[in-house]
């Protein structure tokens, strides 16, 4: 026993006694210069997928009407108090932009196409005491600048419920819609999905989810499953809960399928309606059917269509396209 423990402190020593070879040691000066060289490389992409997923989104927007005729007044300008920026982010934001930020005020991160022919450009800043903006039809407002401007602006008329967008900072290839109209896309999306084409035709389904108050058939929906879910459970115990647990959850699982199947539908026609070529769109399927995991393979789990099934028929909707049909009536023919 005594030569065992002899023989781990011997090699215990050898091991601790051999060198590691790491490169040159680097100051904490250093460190911080790499990091800002990194927040400067995310900033540029995130910026740049901002101002995609922002235009493409107020591009449709312009051209989707609800049947209700009603219109709606429409702002879209994006922007940050520059207090919430740490000392590095403003680091980042200056080399980014090659400009001195001042200690406080709103820097302007994203407007829409209609404002910048105005004059208002991307990352001007706003007096501190700008007030809240609350849109009104034909009610002008005005931005106040720290440079001493000022500019009366009109809210842009679109004739369909505005929706927020925002761009998350993620590796996971994603887009979703909230309620209160708020739309999710992530920088890995855009990256996934390099042509505005391509990307226009996925921020087109999101919207064909809210636009189709898919959200709001839902909420019914999971109330009732929760609550039944809790009588199950009373009544029969855990096993009774899994069985009616399994039940409930393919019924939900058939609905939202449904409604993936007409989000592609009337994504694609608001796509197309806002002058984008939805041929892209077998590119843009096929692009993330290769990095998705699991998107050709068959699960009852799931709660979406098959890719190849999704493919195939918005292929079918192009086609049909190509011989002249319009949305409108590839929707009738469908509802035979």
């Amino acid at each position: 026993m005594r030569w065992i423990k002899v023989n781990i402190v011997f090699l215990a020593a050898i091991l601790l006694s051999c060198a590691t070879v790491t490169g040159p040691p680097v100051s904490k000066e250093e460190q911080k210069l790499a990091r800002v060289e990194i927040l400067e490389r995310k900033l540029k992409s995130y910026f740049a997928c901002q101002d995609r997923v922002g235009d493409i989104m107020t591009r449709i927007l312009e051209h989707i009407r609800d049947p209700s005729g009603k219109a709606y007044p429409y702002v879209g300008i994006r922007a940050v108090s520059i207090t919430r920026l740490d000392k590095d982010e403003r680091e980042a934001f200056q080399r980014v932009e090659g400009v001195v930020l001042p200690n406080k005020g709103y820097l302007i991160l994203y407007l829409p196409p209609f404002y910048r022919k105005r004059g208002v450009r991307a990352f001007d800043v706003l007096d501190p005491e700008q007030k809240n903006i609350t849109p009104e039809l034909g009610r002008s407002f005005v931005l106040h600048f720290l440079d001493g401007r000022a500019l009366e602006l009109k809210p842009e008329e679109i004739h369909t419920a505005p929706v927020r967008f925002h761009v998350v900072d993620s590796m996971v290839i994603n887009a979703w819609v909230t309620p209160g109209s708020n739309l999710y896309v992530t920088t890995a999306m855009c990256r996934t999905l390099p042509d505005d084409d391509e990307l226009a035709i996925i921020i087109g389904h999101e919207l064909g989810h809210l636009k189709r108050g898919h959200l709001k058939k839902r909420m019914p929906l999971y109330y009732a499953y929760s609550i039944l879910g809790m009588i199950a459970g009373s009544l029969g115990g855990r096993p009774g809960y899994e069985a009616y647990r399994t039940a409930a959850s393919f019924a939900l699982m058939k609905f939202s399928r449904d409604q993936e199947r007409e989000a592609d539908f009337f994504g694609m026609m608001f796509a197309h309606e806002a002058g984008f070529n939805v041929e892209k769109v077998e590119d843009a399927w096929l692009r993330l059917a290769t990095v998705l995991p699991g998107s050709a393979r068959k699960s009852y789990l799931s709660d979406h269509p098959l890719t190849s099934e999704r493919l195939a028929r918005m292929k079918k909707i192009v086609a049909m396209l190509k011989k002249g049909k319009s949305f409108q009536e590839i929707m009738k023919e469908s509802q035979r």
